[in-house]
């Protein structure tokens, strides 16, 4: 990796692939290749119930790890709602998510490289949309998942908590879509419990449950 991504990556959330500090999240993806129902599907949404619980660091991470191996990876922020992975990761958010779908802009012309990480790209949440919710619920996005996952070996999609609006529930219905919960021990598990039954309202498949503390992954679990 180039000294200068490793040298930022500490103050943007994310680990450095060849140190101690990215063995969880390598550890997550393997356990996430190996639980026995994932679907054939490549493609890995992040969410959690409410905000504040790391997902999208642990999809950022999840994402870097996963790009390591010769892989070519997709990190999708679809958190048009309040977007950071262009802030993780020091990249401009626009031209982005927004303008593929809105403008019929070609995928693979508005995603980003990451310096030092050959296999990543990342595709920011673009410019702000006033309706977020339509624009995940479009045939648009689930057209643009299903190129993503032809182009990419692992596509990582980043998406609003569940319980500030139908974004994750709409992109989790689509059929290749595997759903990792990133939890918090703080959060409480009614809330959890409410996040959860709506997934399973679109039949969305969840891979695994992933408990975050402080930035370092501390338990997993699968249902």
């Amino acid at each position: 990796m180039a000294e200068s991504t490793s040298r930022n990556s500490k103050t943007r959330g994310l680990v450095v692939p060849v140190e101690p500090s990215a063995e969880p999240f390598r550890t997550l993806r393997v356990a996430l290749e190996l639980v026995p129902d994932s679907r054939r599907g490549n493609l890995m949404l992040f969410t959690s119930a409410g905000p504040g619980e790391g997902k999208s660091t642990v999809a950022a991470n999840y994402a870097l790890v996963s790009a390591v191996n010769d892989r070519r990876v997709l990190l999708v922020d679809a958190d048009m709602r309040s977007p950071t992975q262009h802030d993780i990761f020091g990249i401009p958010r626009s031209p982005g998510l927004t303008e593929v779908i809105l403008s019929r802009r070609e995928l693979h012309a508005l995603t980003q490289p990451i310096q030092g990480i050959p296999g990543l790209h990342v595709l920011t949440a673009g410019m702000p949309a006033p309706r977020a919710g339509d624009i995940a619920s479009s045939s648009a996005v689930r057209d643009l998942l299903t190129k993503a996952s032809g182009e990419y070996d692992i596509v990582a999609i980043d998406t609003p908590p569940m319980l500030v609006g139908s974004d994750a529930a709409h992109i989790a219905a689509h059929p290749d879509v595997n759903v990792v919960f990133v939890v918090t021990k703080k959060q409480g598990t009614r809330r959890v419990d409410r996040a959860v039954a709506k997934l399973h309202l679109v039949g969305a498949n969840i891979l695994g449950f992933v408990v975050n503390r402080e930035g370092s992954l501390s338990e997993y679990g699968y249902g």
